[in-house]
C-alpha cells in the first residue's frame, strides 16, 4: 500500500529543485553583471563609428525630457508642478474582514495605472542616451517616488455599516496613491547599448539578462543581488536537507515496521505431522491452509486455532492489510503460541 507521506518527500525536493535553479539563474547573472563594464554617457562619442551597440553595460545620468514638447513630460493630477516621465496612479478599498472571528484589514485594488514617455539620461556635461520603453526594466516600478497619498473614509449610512459588520465585510474607505519618476532623478541603467542610424545611443533591455532601472549604484545592486542569491541559496538547502531527513524517516519507519511484523511469531521450528497414520480422528488439528502440518498458533483477536508455523510465515509476509485470519477474514493483530496435548 502506498503510504502518502511520500509525497512530503516529493514536495520538497521539487521546492529544493525549485529554489536551486533560481539560485544558479541569479548565479549566472551576477557574474555577468559583475562583469559588465561602467560607461559614461561622455564616453560614447569616443567609441569607433562602426561600433553599433555595446552587449551589456551600466551607465549613470539624470533624467530629463527628450524635448520641450507638452507630450514628452507628464504631469501630476494634484501637483500640478511635479513634472517627471513615468505616472502610476493607484486606488484602493481598505475592508475590514471577519476570518474565523478575527478582523483583519485587507486591501482591494480597485485601479492601477502605470502611464510613461520616453526620456534621456543626461550626463553632467550634457551628453545624453535614450530610453523609449522604461516600462521593460526591471526594479523601475520600485523606483517610483510618492508624491501625493489621500485617504476617503467610507461615508456610508449607520444600517449599512451595521449590515456589514454582521456581514464580516466592513469598507473602510478608499485611498489614493500617486507615484511618479520625477525629472532630474539620478538614475542608473543597466542593459544593451545600441546606436541608431542617426547617430543616437539607446539603453534597451537585453534579450537574454533584460535590463535594471534604479536609482541604487552598480555597486549596490551588485549587493543586492548576492544577498539575493545568498538566500536562495540557503533555502534550497534547507528544503533539500529535509527532503533526506524525510525520507530516511520514512525508511526507517518501514523497516521497523518490517521488522516487528517479522518477529511477531515465537522463534520455534516448524513441526509436520507427516507420519500420522489416523487422519479421520485428527483432521481437526491440521492447519485449515495446508492440511498437513499441527496447529501451533491461535489468531488474536478472533482466536481461531488453524495455522502451522510454516503456513503463519506465509501469510505474515503479505501486506499488513491483507493479513487477515483464513475462518473469519478478521485483521490478525497477534500469532498465540498454543501446546496440543
Amino acid at each position: 500500500m502506498f503510504d502518502w507521506n511520500w509525497l512530503w518527500v516529493v514536495g520538497e525536493i521539487g521546492i529544493s529543485y525549485g529554489f536551486y535553479r533560481w539560485w544558479k539563474s541569479n548565479d549566472k547573472f551576477l557574474a555577468v553583471l559583475e562583469v559588465a563594464p561602467d560607461i559614461d554617457i561622455n564616453d560614447l562619442k569616443q567609441f569607433s563609428s562602426s561600433r553599433t551597440f555595446i552587449d551589456y553595460a551600466a551607465i549613470h545620468g539624470i533624467v530629463r525630457t527628450n524635448d520641450s514638447k507638452s507630450n514628452s513630460v507628464l504631469k501630476s493630477q494634484f501637483h500640478p508642478h511635479c513634472l517627471g516621465v513615468i505616472h502610476r496612479l493607484t486606488i484602493r478599498e481598505k475592508k475590514l474582514e471577519k476570518l474565523r472571528n478575527v478582523w483583519t484589514e485587507t486591501n482591494k485594488t480597485i485601479s492601477d495605472i502605470i502611464r510613461h514617455v520616453p526620456f534621456r539620461l543626461v550626463s553632467p556635461s550634457g551628453n545624453y542616451i535614450r530610453i523609449d520603453t522604461p516600462i521593460k526594466f526591471d526594479s523601475i516600478e520600485d523606483q517610483l517616488e510618492v508624491i501625493h497619498v489621500k485617504f476617503e473614509p467610507n461615508t456610508s449610512s449607520s444600517i449599512q455599516k451595521i449590515v456589514d459588520t454582521f456581514l464580516g465585510d466592513l469598507s473602510a474607505g478608499v485611498e489614493t496613491k500617486e507615484q511618479m519618476l520625477l525629472v532630474d532623478a539620478p538614475l542608473t541603467g543597466v542593459g544593451r547599448l545600441e546606436k541608431q542610424s542617426n547617430g543616437i545611443w539607446y539603453l534597451v533591455p537585453h534579450k537574454k539578462w533584460g535590463g535594471i532601472l534604479t536609482r541604487s549604484t552598480r555597486a549596490e545592486i551588485v549587493a543586492q543581488y548576492r544577498d539575493r542569491s545568498l538566500i536562495v541559496r540557503v533555502i534550497s538547502i534547507c528544503f533539500g536537507v529535509a527532503a533526506i531527513g524525510t525520507a530516511a524517516y520514512l525508511l526507517y519507519k518501514y523497516y521497523f515496521k518490517r521488522r516487528q511484523q517479522t518477529n511477531r511469531l515465537p522463534n520455534i521450528s516448524p513441526i509436520n505431522n507427516t507420519n500420522q497414520t489416523d487422519n479421520n480422528s485428527n483432521a481437526r488439528l491440521h492447519c485449515v491452509i495446508c492440511l498437513e502440518n499441527e496447529i501451533v498458533y491461535s489468531l488474536q483477536p478472533c482466536s481461531h486455532l488453524g495455522l502451522c508455523h510454516s503456513c503463519a510465515q506465509t501469510l505474515q509476509s503479505r501486506n499488513r492489510g491483507e493479513e487477515l485470519c483464513p475462518l473469519c477474514r478478521t485483521p490478525i493483530q497477534e500469532y498465540q503460541r498454543i501446546f496440543l496435548p
